[in-house]
């Protein structure tokens, strides 16, 4: 509904288009992995938080990335899916 009413004239046609695109009720992991992987390409070495809707999307995205050349490659990022319902051990 907000992206209805919205006024987005203030912004170039580029990013008319791509938000024209967006499903706000559809999780983008394509996206997800892009900023991810803009984030170690450009940023310093830390920790990443992305917060998912559920253990099934936890998963998707974590099998997605692990697929991915740089995002998969375990000697320079360490993946880790955390859930409620994952024993403290596990996590």
């Amino acid at each position: 509904d907000a992206l209805e009413t919205a006024d987005f004239k203030k912004y170039s046609f580029r990013v008319r288009e791509a938000l024209s695109c967006w499903n706000p009720d559809s999780i983008g992991f394509n996206l997800i992995e892009s900023v991810l992987c803009h984030i170690c390409k450009n940023e310093r070495p830390g920790a990443i938080l992305v917060f998912m809707t559920g253990w099934d999307d936890i998963n998707t995205l974590k099998e997605q990335l692990q697929a991915h050349p740089l995002l998969g490659d375990r000697s320079k990022v360490l993946l880790l899916a955390c859930h409620g319902s994952m024993a403290s051990t596990e996590q």
